[in-house]
C-alpha cells in the first residue's frame, strides 16, 4: 500500500507477489482490502496475470449461497476498477454504504466520483465525493478527507476538514475509538472486539491505547468506571 500510495505501480506489483491468498478462514478486512488493491495494480500496469488472480478471487467472493452482501459489494467494486465502470462503482458503494466498513464506502464513493469526472457525469460525481470526503472525516481519515477535497476543488468546490476535537474524555474520541471502548465497557476482549466490530486486532489494540490515554487511564478496570 505504501508503494501504491507513492505511485511505484511496480513496486506494489512486486510486493503483492504472484499468489493473491485471501481466503483463509475467517475471511479477514485485510483480505479485502488486499484485493481491491491488487484491482488498483493491475488496472494501472495492465498485468493481465494480475488481473485474472483478481478476477478469480472476485468469483469467490460471489460463491457464497446466500450471498454475503459485503463480499458482493467488493466484487462488484473489483469489477469497477478493472473495467473503468462508473455504475459498477456506484453500485458497490450503495451496496457498501450500510456495511460495516465506512471508509471502504468512502473508497468505493470516491472511486466512483472520479469515475464519473471522466465520464462527464460532474453532478453526480460531485454528490459522490461529497459523499467520501464527509465520511472520510467522520472517521478521521484525513489524508483521504484532503485528497478528496483537492479533487473538489479542481471542480470549483471547496471544502475544508475542521476538528474542534479536544485533547481528553469523552469530546476527544474518535468514532472508531468509541465503538472499541463501548464494547470493552461490556467485558469483551480485545479479541472479541475486533470479531464484532470486523477490525484487525492489532487495529482494536491501537484504538485500545489512544483511548485509554486520552482518560487517563491504563486500565480496564479504570475505564469501565469512567463509562459508567
Amino acid at each position: 500500500m505504501a508503494a501504491w500510495y507513492r505511485n511505484d505501480v511496480h513496486d506494489a506489483t512486486r510486493w503483492l507477489g504472484d499468489d493473491i491468498n485471501l481466503f483463509g478462514t475467517p475471511v479477514t478486512p485485510q483480505a479485502l482490502d488486499q484485493v481491491l488493491l491488487a484491482a488498483r495494480v493491475a488496472a494501472a500496469t495492465g498485468d493481465a496475470g494480475c488481473r485474472a488472480r483478481v478476477l478469480r478471487a472476485a468469483q469467490k467472493l460471489q460463491h457464497d449461497e446466500p450471498a454475503i452482501p459485503l463480499f458482493t459489494a467488493v466484487a462488484i467494486y473489483v469489477r469497477g476498477i478493472l473495467e473503468s465502470d462508473a455504475e459498477a462503482l456506484v453500485t458497490a458503494a450503495d451496496l457498501l454504504q450500510s456495511s460495516s466498513r465506512p471508509l471502504l464506502y468512502a473508497a468505493a464513493a470516491e472511486d466512483a466520483g472520479r469515475q464519473l469526472i471522466i465520464d462527464d457525469r460532474r453532478d453526480e460525481a460531485l454528490h459522490h465525493l461529497n459523499a467520501a470526503f464527509d465520511t472520510y472525516t467522520l472517521f478521521d481519515a484525513v489524508a483521504d478527507a484532503r485528497r478528496v477535497g483537492r479533487e473538489l476543488r479542481r471542480m470549483g468546490f471547496e471544502r475544508r476538514i475542521v476538528s474542534q476535537r479536544t485533547k481528553t474524555g469523552w469530546d476527544s474520541l474518535t468514532n472508531a475509538e468509541l465503538k472499541v471502548v463501548s464494547v470493552i465497557a461490556q467485558g469483551a476482549t480485545n479479541r472479541a472486539v475486533a470479531d464484532q466490530l470486523h477490525l484487525s486486532l492489532h487495529t482494536v489494540k491501537t484504538h485500545v491505547h489512544n483511548a485509554f490515554a486520552k482518560f487517563s487511564v491504563s486500565s480496564r478496570a479504570q475505564s469501565a468506571r469512567q463509562i459508567h
